[in-house]
């Protein structure tokens, strides 16, 4: 969900890229979820940390200290922690997809803020 919301609201020249300790298939849930705020996941897919190019990467966005178990990082990268607990629901029941929907607007909350304090320091 945070590479599809970065990718949403990020500024033009600004690279995502995201991948996962384990990656796996994304739900159809999220996709659902994500769908209902204009953002298309169909053509994005879970990647592990050796498909993203590390020596590009400024900033980590780690959930639930994800970063601990990647010791490919490379060392000027900032990293932020977001503890942000990850349901992994799989399927389209309503209390899944409103925990989802929680998961997502959390993570689209950050991700803005993110942006908007790249944006302030442009100046």
């Amino acid at each position: 969900m945070a590479e599809a919301v970065a990718k949403h609201l990020g500024p033009p020249k600004v690279r995502i890229f995201s991948a996962g300790v384990t990656p796996g298939n994304i739900p159809a849930p999220v996709r659902k979820v994500m769908q209902e705020l204009g953002i298309n996941m169909s053509a994005q897919n879970s990647k592990s940390v050796d498909q993203v190019p590390l020596d590009q990467i400024d900033l980590v966005v780690s959930f639930a200290g994800a970063d601990k178990e990647c010791a490919a990082l490379p060392a000027r990268a900032k990293v932020k922690q977001w503890a942000i607990a990850s349901s992994s629901a799989q399927n389209n029941d309503f209390a899944a997809l409103s925990t989802l929907r929680e998961e997502r607007d959390e993570i689209n909350k950050r991700v803005f803020a993110l942006f908007m304090d790249y944006w302030r320091n442009l100046s």
